[in-house]
């Protein structure tokens, strides 16, 4: 084992190695950082400069774009308060109103800094225990699932601030809007009323981003534009003490140890990824916290 991750760490570190991984990264946060570019429109437009690469050197490629598009995700959702990427939305209840109080860097470098520490911390069990988690990630059923929608659902009440019962009705609405079209086992068409147009349902994304995007536009309008010639000066200063970030990051151990954790274990069930792991870890830190 020590011998294989050993090899592959000589590998990763060649020069050519090493460039494409850093430029897939490169491509990977500007495509994540454009809400309404996802991460597979991202890889599906790099994926023509791999062809003349050799396999290894393409695989890093690849493996650098997803990377660098699911911590892409948090800058728009820092400084717009529109997730990039469906794993960036807990980004937005903390970073983007640290953005508009003046500090737009603190808020995109502790999202950077914190996603590739909590990248770190989820790797290491990752490469130890791959083959365990894999076959424990496949004990999963029905009945798993459902228990593990229900707790996203209530996890998405307790957040809403003012009214659980807000938050639970519109889960269930979003809940409601994934069952139209055709039904993945089935092929049975639902919810459709005759309208082909909706045989294939509603992408997730497109919802996200117009969601929030549509709400912080009228929320522009109702200020009149106040608060955006605010956001808009403030945008322009994005330097900040990296030393004070990553001080800030490690004076939370537990913190960064438990998220990584949980976005590990929602990680390897399939069909689960991290738009719901990003919301869980909020929830257990704002419990955890001090001063939620």
């Amino acid at each position: 084992m020590l011998e294989i991750i050993l090899q592959a760490a000589g590998s990763v570190f060649e020069p050519k190695i090493f460039l494409s991984l850093a430029t897939g990264i490169l491509a990977g946060l500007i495509g994540g950082a454009i809400p309404g570019i996802t991460i597979t429109m991202t890889v599906i437009l790099v994926l023509p400069f791999t062809f003349g690469m050799d396999p290894l050197q393409g695989i890093a490629t690849m493996v650098g774009v997803y990377v660098g598009g699911e911590s892409g995700g948090l800058v728009s959702a820092s400084l717009l308060g529109i997730p990039g990427t469906p794993s960036a939305i807990a980004t937005t209840f903390d970073g983007y109103p640290m953005a508009k109080n003046g500090e737009p860097g603190r808020a995109v470098w502790t999202g950077i800094w914190a996603s590739l520490v909590g990248g770190l911390l989820a790797g290491i069990p990752l490469v130890i225990g791959a083959t365990q988690l894999a076959r424990l990630a496949l004990n999963f059923g029905p009945w798993e699932y459902f228990s593990l929608f229900i707790l996203t659902l209530s996890v998405v009440g307790a957040l809403t601030e003012g009214s659980i019962i807000k938050g639970l009705l519109s889960g269930a609405l979003g809940l409601l809007i994934t069952t139209i079209g055709s039904d993945p086992i089935m092929s049975i068409p639902r919810f459709t009323f005759g309208l082909e147009v909706l045989q294939t349902g509603f992408a997730f994304l497109p919802i996200l981003i117009g969601l929030f995007a549509f709400s912080q536009l009228m929320q522009d309008l109702e200020t009149r534009g106040a608060k955006v010639q605010v956001q808009g000066s403030a945008a322009c200063n994005l330097s900040v003490s990296h030393f004070k970030v990553l001080k800030d990051i490690f004076s939370q151990p537990f913190n960064l140890i438990w998220s990584a954790l949980v976005g590990l274990w929602i990680g390897i069930l399939p069909a689960v990824g991290g738009s719901a792991a990003n919301i869980l870890a909020y929830d257990q830190a704002k419990k955890f916290s001090k001063h939620p």
